[in-house]
């Protein structure tokens, strides 16, 4: 994630419960139960920013959530410190195109409406894989268009300055690491993709 990036979430996350949160709850929500992470599994969720998909894990699952932006992660750290959250939850700032973690250490992973904002979206994806265990599950949800026109297109650069990312095919590049698609679903009021994939066994 570039550093204009990390300021245009700076001035995103005083806001970000109020104006962005209720247009992703749904996939939020249905993120966590298509994951089914079980008591006593770990899970990795890229781009946890303000924490609010964290209440859906269930008691005695071990969610190690990064985001790149100190702002973000001070939000989830208050949401934290309210209660309400049931799961074991440690949180990290941390660049997702270099996790520092070691090989096959989680169960499962995720990352929600962050895939297209990060500099190099394969780097990240083949990051979580290295982390995560043979035949676990990594959910993504992300909104995109598989055909953008000329205009969506031209409006790239801009988008990446304000930390909104740019096109990219999504379900094709999972396909290309090698993740094998479970699911692909609509969910939110944005019409944001929820794509459950299998790491290969």
């Amino acid at each position: 994630m570039r550093k204009d990036t990390n300021t245009a979430y700076k001035i995103y996350a005083p806001v970000y419960d109020r104006v962005f949160a209720p247009s992703f709850a749904e996939g939020h929500t249905r993120m966590v139960e298509a994951l089914d992470a079980q008591p006593g599994e770990r899970v990795l969720e890229v781009g946890v920013g303000t924490g609010i998909s964290l209440r859906h894990y269930v008691a005695g699952v071990r969610v190690d959530a990064l985001d790149f932006s100190a702002a973000m992660l001070k939000k989830a750290q208050k949401r934290l410190d309210k209660g309400g959250v049931a799961a074991e939850v440690t949180l990290h700032q941390m660049d997702a195109h270099k996790l520092e973690f070691a090989d096959d250490i989680f169960d499962h992973a995720v990352v929600a409406h962050a895939i297209a904002v990060v500099a190099e979206p394969e780097v990240v994806l083949r990051e979580m894989m290295r982390v995560t265990r043979p035949g676990g599950r990594l959910v993504v949800v992300n909104h995109y268009k598989e055909e953008p026109g000329r205009l969506s297109r031209a409006w790239d650069p801009l988008r990446r300055r304000m930390g909104l990312g740019k096109h990219f095919d999504l379900l094709e590049l999972l396909q290309e690491c090698g993740l094998q698609v479970v699911s692909d679903d609509i969910v939110n009021r944005i019409k944001s993709r929820l794509i459950v994939t299998r790491l290969p066994a």
